[in-house]
C-alpha cells in the first residue's frame, strides 16, 4: 500500500508551474522574433564607424618626447611627438652654407660679365679711333705719293708716312681681335650665368628640402578628436613613414550594416531605420540610409571567393550600406557612441 505525501505533491505542482511559465516564455521569445522579422528588416550585422587618422612620422630619427596619452582628446595641431632634430638641423646649416655659396659663385660670374662687357666697350672705342687715324693716314699717304711722283718730297718723308699707314692698319686688326675674343668672353661668361641660376635654385631647394624635415620632427595631431593606443616611448627609434599612433576623428559617426542581398529588394537611399545600441540602453536612434555599396563584403574581402574553382556553394552574399544619424534629436546621444560599438537595426515601414 501506498502513501502519498503532501510535500511531494506540492513540489511537483511547483515544479509543473515552472515548467509551463519557460514554455510561455520560449514561445513568447519565439513570437517576438517572428513578429519582428515579419514586420520589419532587420539586422544585427552592423557597427559604429569613425574615421581613425593615422599620425606617421615624415622622418626618421629617435623619439625625443611623447606628448599625449592613451584615449586623451586632442586638437587639430596638438604637438603629439617630437623627434630628435640635432641631425636634421645640421643639415639644415649645410644646406644654407651651399646656397650661400652658390650665390657667391654667382656674383663672381656677374663680375667677370661686367668686366668683359666694359673691355668689349673699351675695345669698340680705340678701334673707332683707330679706324679714323688710318682713314686721315691713308688720305696723307695718297698725298705723299703724288707729291714723291713730282720729287716734291724725299724718299725719307714718304717712308715715315706710308710707316705710320702700315702700323695703324696693324693695330686696327690687333683692335678687331682683341674685341672678338672679348665678346667671346662675355657669351661664355653669360653661358656661367644660367649655370649658376641653376646651382641657386638647387641650392635654395635643398634647403628648403632640410627647413622641411627639421619642421617634420614636430609631429602635430591630424584633426579633432580622440587619441588610440599608446605603443611609443621616448627613446625609441622610428623610421620615415611608420605609423605611430592614430586618431579616432570626432566629427563624424556613421553605422555600416551589412544585410543580405535578399533584403535588398525593400530597402533604398534615403529610407529610414531605427537603431539600438546596447550603450545607450532605452534609447532608440533614427538613422538614414545615405549610400549602398555596389558589390558585395566578400569582394573587397583579401581573398575573394573563386567561383571558377568548381566547388561553388551557393550562399546568400551580404551588402554593406551606410546610415547616417541625421536627426537632430540624437546629437546628444550620439556623441556617446564610439566607433566599434555593435548595433541592431531595424528597417521598419513605418518610420
Amino acid at each position: 500500500m501506498s502513501v502519498h505525501h503532501p510535500k511531494n505533491n506540492q513540489r511537483n505542482n511547483w515544479l509543473g508551474w515552472l515548467t509551463g511559465l519557460l514554455a510561455a516564455a520560449v514561445v513568447a521569445i519565439g513570437l517576438g522574433y517572428f513578429y519582428s522579422f515579419h514586420q520589419a528588416t532587420y539586422s544585427d550585422d552592423a557597427q559604429i564607424q569613425q574615421l581613425l587618422s593615422p599620425v606617421n612620422a615624415r622622418v626618421g630619427g629617435y623619439i625625443k618626447k611623447v606628448n599625449f596619452s592613451e584615449f586623451q582628446q586632442v586638437r587639430k595641431g596638438d604637438t603629439l611627438v617630437i623627434i630628435d632634430d640635432t641631425d636634421y638641423l645640421v643639415q639644415e646649416q649645410l644646406a644654407d652654407a651651399n646656397l650661400l655659396d652658390a650665390m657667391a659663385g654667382k656674383h663672381v660670374t656677374q663680375s667677370s660679365v661686367t668686366t668683359a662687357e666694359n673691355t668689349v666697350n673699351v675695345a669698340a672705342s680705340n678701334l673707332e679711333e683707330t679706324k679714323a687715324r688710318l682713314w686721315n693716314a691713308g688720305k696723307n699717304l695718297k698725298r705723299y705719293e703724288t707729291l714723291l711722283a713730282q720729287e716734291s718730297v724725299t724718299e725719307q718723308q714718304y717712308d715715315m708716312v706710308k710707316s705710320e699707314y702700315d702700323a695703324l692698319n696693324a693695330k686696327l686688326g690687333s683692335l678687331e681681335n682683341v674685341k672678338r675674343g672679348n665678346s667671346l668672353t662675355v657669351r661664355e661668361a653669360g653661358a656661367k650665368i644660367n649655370v649658376n641660376n641653376a646651382a641657386v635654385k638647387r641650392a635654395q631647394a635643398q634647403l628648403k628640402a632640410a627647413q622641411l624635415n627639421v619642421f617634420y620632427t614636430v609631429i602635430l595631431a591630424p584633426c579633432d578628436g580622440f587619441m588610440g593606443r599608446k605603443n611609443i616611448t621616448e627613446g625609441q627609434l622610428v623610421q620615415a613613414g611608420q605609423q605611430l599612433a592614430a586618431v579616432v576623428n570626432a566629427d563624424e559617426k556613421w553605422l555600416t550594416v551589412n544585410i543580405k542581398e535578399k533584403q535588398l529588394q525593400s530597402l533604398a537611399v534615403g529610407k529610414k531605420a531605427r537603431v539600438q545600441i546596447d550603450a545607450v540602453d532605452g534609447h532608440d536612434f533614427t538613422a538614414t540610409i545615405t549610400s549602398i555599396s555596389a558589390a558585395t563584403g566578400s569582394v573587397f574581402s583579401m581573398v575573394p571567393t573563386d567561383n571558377a574553382t568548381g566547388n561553388f556553394v551557393k550562399i546568400q552574399q551580404r551588402i554593406p550600406i551606410r546610415l547616417e544619424f541625421l536627426d537632430p534629436k540624437d546629437k546628444a546621444e550620439v556623441a556617446r557612441l564610439r566607433a566599434g560599438m555593435n548595433a541592431v537595426v531595424y528597417f521598419d515601414e513605418g518610420i
